[in-house]
């Protein structure tokens, strides 16, 4: 049996960087897990590490599926953020605000409930 693509994007999977925005932000569609967050995770260290913006947003709004793989990635994304100076807002979709609940780290983030202008 051939190895998976490990470059093969899912269906309905999609991330839109918009860093004409006052607050470049990072937008997701689609489900994020052990596939699809190393995308995630390149996106938001590239924003992070520009340091054009004291604010970055992760509109997970589209997000319909959350691992822990994915949490890893915003966490790690957040920890990075915060060693540039630099506020990682993550606007969470149900799925995401459920997996953050359940695991407690709310307090680590900054969650947002406001969609992004």
């Amino acid at each position: 049996m051939p190895a998976a693509d490990q470059n093969a994007t899912p269906p309905g999977f999609g991330i839109t960087l918009d860093t004409e925005a006052a607050e470049p932000r990072v937008v997701v569609n689609g489900e994020l897990d052990l596939l699809t967050s190393p995308q995630l995770q390149e996106a938001l260290a590239g924003l992070i590490a520009d340091k054009s913006s004291q604010r970055v947003v992760a509109d997970l709004t589209g997000v319909t599926f959350f691992d822990s793989s994915a949490l890893n990635v915003v966490l790690h994304a957040q920890r990075q953020a915060r060693e540039q100076d630099v506020e990682l807002a993550v606007v969470p979709s149900s799925a995401v605000s459920r997996v953050i609940e359940l695991t407690g780290v709310a307090e680590h983030l900054s969650v947002s409930e406001e969609p992004p202008a």
